[in-house]
C-alpha cells in the first residue's frame, strides 16, 4: 500500500539522517577529547620542563602530576630513569603532537619533549601519557546512546509518519473507492473530498473527465437514437409489406426476403433501446400475462414449442417482456442446430414467474459466459451482440433477473425470473 511505503521512506530517510548526524556527533565528541586531553598533557609537560631545567631533579613535583598521567624521564638510550622500576618507555609518537598508543594493554596518549638540564644540555626525553581508557569508554557510551535514541526515534517517527501519510491519503483512497463504482457505461459518481490542495485537483480532474465522458455519451446515444429512429419506420413497412407478400406467396425467396426484414426491424428495435439508455428505467408497467407474451412470440418463428405451466401474471410492460422473449428465442435459433430445436417454458417457482428458453447448439464456454452481456459480444459469427444486453437491461428495469446455464457441447439456457404481481404489490404497499 501506498501509505504504509511512504511511511517506511519517511522513516528509513530520517533513519539516514540521524545516523549521519550521529557520526557527525562521534567524530565532534572525539575530536573535542583528543583536544582536551592534548591540551591537558601539553600544560602538564611544559609545567614538568619547566622545573626540569630550572631546578635539579626531585621527586617533590612528580607527584603533584594529576590521576591518570604517566611521566617518565627516558635517557637517550632509552633507559626509563624516573619513575624507578618502570617495566618499559612509553612509546614515542611517530609524528609531533600527540598520538593515541598501546602501552602495557591500554590506550594511552602521549606527549614528549626534550629532556634538558639546567645547563641546558639534552640527555633524553621527558615523556608524559594519559590513559585514554575512560574516555573511549566514554565515546563508546556515547556511541550506544546515540544508536539507541535514532532507533527510538526512528520507530516513533516511522509510526507517527504512517499516521501522517494515512489521514492524508485517506481523501485519495475515498476517491479511488468512488471511482471504483464508476460505471463506464452510465458514469454517474459524484466525487467528493477537500477543494484544495493536490486532492481538490485531482476531485475536479475526475469530476471534468466523468462529466466529458457523460456528455460524450449522450451526445452519440442521442446521435445513434436518431439513427436508429430513421432506421425503424421504413423497416416497418417494408416489413409489413413483405409479410403480407409472404402470406399470399410463400415462395423461399419471399419469406427468406421476410426473415431477413424481421431481423433489420428488431435489430434497429435493439440499437434505438441502447441508444436511449435510459429508456429501459422508464417503462410503462401494467398488468401482464407472461404466458400470452410468449405464445404470441412463440408464433413467429418455426420449430419452437412453448410450454406454459402458470400463466405467469406480472406488473411490466408488454412491449418490453415482448422485446425481451423474442430476442432471447432469435438468440436461441441462430444458435441452436438445424432444424433448430428450441423450447420456451413459462412456469411459477416461489414469489417468481419464469421464462426459460432451451436451445441444442454448442453452448458457451467459461469466457463465453463472463461475457455474454457485453454490447457487440455474440454468440455465432457475424452477429451484432446487442440481444443479449437489452434484455439485461429491460429484465432489471422490471426488477427481475437473468441467469445462464450452459456448457460446450450441451446447448444454452436462459432464464428470466420475474417477481409476481402479488409480490410487486406487496412490496409496493410496505
Amino acid at each position: 500500500m501506498l501509505r504504509i511505503r511512504l511511511g517506511v521512506l519517511m522513516a528509513v530517510i530520517l533513519l539516514v539522517a540521524l545516523a549521519l548526524s550521529a557520526l557527525l556527533v562521534d567524530r565532534m565528541f572525539a575530536r573535542q577529547q583528543r583536544s582536551d586531553m592534548t591540551g591537558l598533557l601539553q600544560r602538564e609537560l611544559d609545567r614538568v620542563t619547566f622545573l626540569v631545567e630550572s631546578s635539579t631533579l626531585g621527586q617533590d613535583f612528580l607527584g603533584e602530576s594529576s590521576q591518570g598521567l604517566h611521566l617518565q624521564f627516558v635517557t637517550a638510550g632509552g633507559a626509563v630513569v624516573v619513575p624507578a622500576g618502570s617495566p618499559a618507555p612509553l612509546p614515542l609518537a611517530a609524528t609531533t603532537g600527540s598520538e593515541l598508543v598501546d602501552y602495557l594493554g591500554a590506550r594511552v596518549m602521549v606527549v614528549a619533549a626534550p629532556w634538558r638540564l639546567p645547563t641546558g644540555s639534552v640527555i633524553g626525553t621527558v615523556r608524559l601519557g594519559y590513559d585514554a581508557e575512560a574516555a573511549l569508554a566514554d565515546r563508546s557510551r556515547l556511541r550506544q546512546i546515540l544508536l539507541v535514541s535514532a532507533a527510538v526515534i526512528a520507530l516513533v517517527s516511522g509510526i507517527v509518519g504512517l499516521l501522517v501519510v494515512g489521514r492524508e491519503l485517506r481523501p485519495l483512497a475515498q476517491l479511488a473507492r468512488q471511482a471504483a463504482r464508476l460505471d463506464p457505461a452510465d458514469p454517474k459518481v459524484e466525487f467528493s473530498g477537500p477543494s484544495r490542495g493536490e486532492v481538490g485537483q485531482v476531485r475536479d480532474a475526475l469530476t471534468a473527465a466523468v462529466a466529458a465522458i457523460r456528455e460524450r455519451q449522450q451526445s452519440e446515444r442521442a446521435g445513434l437514437a436518431a439513427i436508429a429512429h430513421e432506421l425503424a419506420a421504413p423497416l416497418s413497412v417494408v416489413a409489413g409489406q413483405l409479410e403480407s407478400l409472404a402470406a399470399r406467396n410463400p415462395d423461399p425467396a419471399v419469406t427468406s426476403a421476410r426473415d431477413a426484414s424481421r431481423e433489420l426491424l428488431y435489430t434497429s428495435q435493439d440499437l434505438l433501446t441502447l441508444a436511449r439508455g435510459e429508456l429501459a428505467l422508464d417503462v410503462q408497467l401494467e398488468q401482464v400475462e407472461l404466458a400470452s407474451v410468449a405464445r404470441r412470440i412463440v408464433g413467429e418463428y418455426r420449430g419452437v414449442t412453448l410450454t406454459v405451466d402458470d400463466e405467469g401474471l406480472l406488473l411490466g410492460s408488454p412491449q418490453r417482456l415482448g422485446q425481451m422473449t423474442r430476442n432471447l428465442v432469435r438468440n436461441a435459433v441462430q444458435a441452436a442446430s438445424s432444424p433448430a430445436v428450441v423450447s420456451v417454458r413459462v412456469y411459477r417457482e416461489g414469489d417468481e414467474v419464469r421464462l426459460a428458453v432451451s436451445d441444442d447448439g454448442h453452448g458457451l464456454d467459461e469466457e463465453a459466459l463472463a461475457h455474454l452481456f457485453d454490447v457487440n459480444f455474440s454468440r455465432r459469427a457475424g452477429g451484432h451482440g446487442l440481444g443479449l444486453p437489452v434484455v439485461k437491461a429491460l429484465t432489471e428495469a422490471h426488477a427481475g433477473t437473468v441467469s445462464v446455464e450452459s456448457s460446450p457441447g450441451n446447448g444454452a439456457t436462459f432464464v428470466l425470473s420475474f417477481p409476481t404481481l402479488e409480490a410487486r404489490l406487496s412490496d409496493d404497499d410496505a
